[in-house]
């Protein structure tokens, strides 16, 4: 991922927020005859300077079978996002662009068939996801239903080798720039530019 050194963060807990907050991710694998690209929820847990994610795909999906210890993956946790318009630049030297949050974390995958570790990780991703859609952890489907849904997926872990986390948020423009397309984004009454300006000022000058 081509990153500017004033787009680099390296900070842990603002790249966990991020991937947190949209855990929904891109999960991309070279393999024999292509390209693999999956579109799916992911768990990270941070350990040192890397961690580990762990998921799952349905059966029917060939994207597992290109799983192994040789190929490296990218799980892409992409952040809000915004459309910049050089309108909002009291400079006159602009163009149109994008404000963007974006974390590649990249790793070789091993699959997981212990129908108890399956069962855990499924249990953890729902209690996760229930928990910041509903503010409690819910009560999941009954346990016959879940163990019938089991046969019909795969679970994977990927030990995280490298974390790239890139903020494209104005820091090229000045001070004044900045604070002007953060303030228009707010006014767009469009959430993912609402949620920009947000990180525009917390990491940079608005």
């Amino acid at each position: 991922m081509y990153t500017p050194p004033g787009f680099k963060i390296e900070d842990p807990d603002v790249i966990r927020r991020i991937v947190d907050e949209n855990g929904f991710a891109t999960l991309v694998t070279p393999s024999d005859d292509g390209v693999k690209v999956t579109h799916l929820p992911l768990l990270f847990e941070p350990s040192g300077s890397t961690g580990a994610i762990a998921g799952h795909v349905a059966k029917a999906n060939d994207h597992w079978q290109a799983f192994d210890r040789a190929a490296e993956s990218v799980a892409i946790f992409q952040g809000p996002d915004a459309y910049v318009s050089p309108e909002w630049y009291e400079a006159t030297d602009a163009v149109p662009t994008w404000n963007y949050a974006v974390v590649h974390m990249r790793g070789s995958i091993t699959l997981n068939s212990d129908p108890d570790w399956l069962m855990a990780h499924v249990d953890q991703m729902v209690v996760f996801h229930e928990n910041k859609a509903l503010g409690n952890p819910g009560v999941g489907a009954p346990e016959e239903i879940k163990l019938k849904l089991l046969n019909g997926i795969v679970g994977f872990q990927m030990q995280v080798t490298s974390i790239k986390a890139k903020f494209k948020l104005s820091q090229n423009r000045s001070k004044a720039d900045q604070v002007s397309t953060a303030k228009n984004l707010d006014g767009t009454g469009d959430q993912s530019s609402a949620e920009i300006a947000v990180l525009m000022r917390k990491h940079g000058s608005a």
